[in-house]
């Protein structure tokens, strides 16, 4: 933005002399970027690499250099050479920034930021289920958050005119309470943080705040797509349909940071409604029938666990191939319960996971 200003405001000036008659300085035309003497020659742009792996460093310059300072967030290290090697050790997944500052002999520097994207060095446990329980769910649901606030079950629905935040009897899929959304906002994923009750909204970048008894509170914005919404702690962690969790302070629901999910081989994707599940953050894929379990640490996803043939083809016949969609992840902490549904279901399941193999 501020070389286009730049540029408009030298054709302005140059319009303005051409009118009085002058001709414009030669100087005038050309670009006021300032040309840079070094360049990074490795990494490459956004190189992928596995965690563990070395990255190498190689500055070009033009100019004698004197020192190189590189900064990874952690640690300040000083090299006299052009070429330096990193190891990852202790890195996140997803995309690492580095600062790179080049000092010449006359005390003058320039400064990089190159950037690494990082793979998980920890291949996925593949996991599949076992139905225990199979419950009503109601048909017209179109579920975006799932949860348990002590023994109540709540959930939040979605699409423009269909909103809504309600408790459920989870033995019969009957409406507790229901509270509607304005028909302007299409509803999205739900939890609690203490006794608030949060909703969010799905491109209105709008947040709904209600007690245990779905009395509205309050509100609050975020800037970034509203999809699955958990807590872990003193976070509020938001998905917004990338690989991308937001982590936000529920107190003001300010960002705090990010965490990027990657398996080993590469961004998980369309994460959507989130649980936490002793410690571990599950999340659905969206349009797919996999949960994928990541550690909050690290970003890492440890498990997939393979949900297809939930729902039976007789289910499946009153649904189109949009609303088949695997959605909604509750865990009753106190019985260690796991309970799932999806998008107009008409059933919501008690599963238990199980390793690949193990007897159903």
């Amino acid at each position: 933005m501020r070389l286009t200003f730049l540029v408009l405001h030298a054709l302005f000036v140059l319009t303005c002399c051409n009118d009085a008659g002058e001709k414009p300085n030669e100087t005038d035309s050309k670009s006021p970027r300032i040309p840079r003497k070094t360049s990074i020659l490795s990494p490459s742009p956004n190189k992928l690499l596995t965690i563990g792996e070395p990255v190498a460093f190689k500055i070009s310059s033009k100019k004698e250099i004197d020192s190189i300072l590189f900064d990874d967030d952690y640690q300040k290290i000083i090299y006299e050479t052009d070429s330096f090697t990193w190891r990852s050790t202790k890195v996140l997944t997803g995309e690492k920034r580095f600062k790179i500052t080049v000092y010449f002999n006359e005390g003058k520097s320039e400064t990089h930021f190159p950037r690494v994207r990082f793979l998980s060095d920890v291949e996925p446990e593949k996991l599949t289920y076992k139905v225990i329980e199979k419950y009503p769910h109601d048909p017209e649901a179109y579920t975006q958050g799932l949860f348990f606030k002590d023994d109540v079950l709540y959930e939040s629905t979605g699409r423009k005119g269909r909103s809504s935040i309600r408790k459920v009897n989870l033995q019969t899929g009957e409406k507790l309470k229901q509270v509607n959304i304005d028909s302007e906002y299409f509803g999205e994923g739900s939890t609690y943080w203490g006794d608030k009750i949060i909703m969010l909204t799905y491109r209105s970048n709008v947040g709904f705040v209600f007690d245990t008894d779905l009395n509205q509170t309050g509100k609050f914005n975020y800037n970034h797509e509203g999809w699955g919404a958990t807590t872990l702690g003193d976070t509020l962690i938001v998905s917004d349909g990338t690989e991308t969790l937001h982590l936000l302070d529920p107190r003001d629901y300010s960002e705090i940071g990010t965490l990027e999910v990657y398996d080993n081989k590469g961004p998980i994707k369309s994460l959507n409604e989130l649980e936490i599940i002793d410690g571990l953050i599950y999340a659905n894929i969206y349009t797919e029938d996999n949960i994928a379990v990541i550690d909050p640490n690290t970003g890492k996803v440890l498990k997939m666990i393979d949900l297809s043939g939930l729902l039976s083809n007789s289910e499946k016949s009153g649904l189109d191939e949009v609303n088949d969609v695997l959605n909604g992840i509750a865990y009753h902490k106190a019985s260690g319960k796991i309970y799932v549904t999806g998008k107009d279901w008409p059933s919501l399941f008690q599963v238990e996971f199980l390793k690949k193999g193990e007897a159903l």
